[in-house]
């Protein structure tokens, strides 16, 4: 465009300059852009008495115009079909990603509150796939995280299917409107009756509903919010604690491990387990199976399969004290 742009003013500066000296008629500078005009679009000519030095640069500016637009149009050309051949790869190896992928999470909508799952996630380094409906959106998140991701309605069951839910671990839903969510449940539920969901609520009386179609935790944003707000003033300095965990670039975190059937740690009681010896992590709860929790247990507490042990961790902790527990997450 910018060649363009300068053969033009050349053109009409050369018309104006050379034909402004005509003896026969002296040419303005509408009849410069004019001619100029009609030479560069080739769409028809008349030398109105041109001088020998004008055709001389008609010719110029001819095979200057036809060089500038048969270039451009070959970078136009290259410019659309390279970022659309890029694009089409970049699905395709996409793709291939997720149908790879078993155990996985599931994050259906990133905006507003979907984006901190989706950044716990990659901080957590755990394999999910993301569901979008706004193109722009994920256009735009990937230009700063990489994360496998899927375009579509999660609503949608051919979406979800996409996204690997039937070989899904979990699925978080956190759409804008609870109608929606409500729907990702039922279908995820549907096509994965297995499937550990968690979803959004924007109305308290959704709470009811979701549970209802199946998601097992509910989080009512307000809720939470309300509860944060009366934490910092009544316990700042474990609000503080729990907000540096959380926000720091390292990835220590509260972290579960549950004990499975078969492995060295059932039958023992948490003292003979040696944990923080093994691990150098200190067991701060256990959930038992009937689902009740023991905060700061003692060490003649019996492990039994199924216990969860809650723990301060990082990766490469948390990792560890799985190949105790023979847990797989």
């Amino acid at each position: 465009m910018i060649s363009l742009a300068v053969l033009f003013a050349i053109g009409v500066v050369g018309y104006w300059i050379i034909e402004g000296e005509n003896p026969h008629q002296k040419w303005t500078v509408f009849d410069a852009i004019f001619m100029t005009v009609i030479t560069l679009t080739t769409v028809g000519y008349t030398d109105d008495n041109m001088s020998k030095v004008g055709r001389a640069f008609t010719v110029f500016l001819l095979l200057g115009g036809f060089g500038i637009f048969i270039y451009s149009v070959g970078v136009a050309t290259a410019f659309v079909i390279e970022g659309q051949l890029r694009e089409v790869f970049r699905r395709r190896k996409m793709e291939k990603s997720i149908d790879k992928l078993s155990d996985h999470y599931i994050v259906c909508g990133i905006g507003d509150t979907g984006v901190h799952a989706l950044d716990e996630m990659i901080q957590m380094n755990i394999d999910f796939v993301a569901i979008e409906y706004a193109q722009e959106r994920i256009d735009y998140l990937l230009e700063t995280k990489d994360f496998l991701c899927v375009q579509g309605d999660a609503t949608d069951d051919e979406v979800l299917i996409r996204g690997g839910v039937e070989r899904a671990r979990g699925l978080i839903t956190s759409l804008s409107r609870d109608q929606d969510n409500l729907f990702v449940v039922l279908s995820a539920k549907q096509l994965n009756p297995g499937l550990k969901v968690a979803s959004k609520a924007v109305e308290a009386n959704s709470l009811a509903k979701l549970q209802q179609a199946g998601a097992d935790e509910v989080v009512l944003s307000d809720h939470i919010g309300g509860m944060r707000l009366a934490s910092t003033i009544t316990r700042p300095i474990a609000v503080n604690f729990l907000d540096i965990m959380l926000r720091s670039q390292e990835t220590t975190r509260f972290a579960e491990s549950v004990i499975q059937s078969g492995t060295p740690l059932v039958g023992l009681t948490l003292g003979e387990a040696r944990i923080p010896d093994r691990t150098q992590l200190m067991v701060v709860a256990v959930h038992k199976r009937r689902g009740d929790f023991i905060y700061n247990p003692s060490g003649a507490l019996k492990l039994e399969a199924g216990d969860g042990l809650i723990v301060i961790a990082d990766n490469e902790q948390r990792q560890n004290l799985n190949k105790l527990t023979g847990d797989t997450l």
